[in-house]
């Protein structure tokens, strides 16, 4: 492989792969943080914050070293490709973000009503 066509990351991660024990101790922390954030995540529903925002983004974390996170994730991942090769994005994005900074100011806001002294 040509390591000077290939980014600093793959480098980096390609060195931890060839070490045993570093690739379990990578592969270990990847599983913890995202199980971590999917976990926050799913406190996040009940309570106020994007719970399905940090869900997401601990599937994506995990989706870096486990094949079975991929694979959950590939529908999401052919709809961003198909509207990546129409030029047009897909209503959902624009419904999903809003909904996130919707979570957000209502959030902010309860906080700020709720201790203000």
């Amino acid at each position: 492989m040509n390591e000077r066509h290939t980014s600093p990351i793959k480098i980096i991660r390609a060195r931890i792969r060839a070490n045993r024990i570093a690739d379990v101790a990578w592969r270990s922390a990847v599983f913890f943080v995202g199980f971590f954030l999917i976990g926050v995540g799913l406190v996040l529903l009940v309570l106020p914050g994007p719970g399905w925002l940090t869900i997401f983004i601990g599937l994506f974390i995990l989706a870096t070293e486990f094949t079975w996170a991929s694979r959950f994730l590939a529908p999401l991942r052919l709809k961003l490709e198909k509207a990546k090769l129409t030029g047009k994005k897909p209503v959902w994005i624009y419904l999903f973000f809003l909904g996130v900074m919707a979570v957000g100011v209502l959030s902010s806001w309860w906080v700020w009503s709720n201790f203000k002294e």
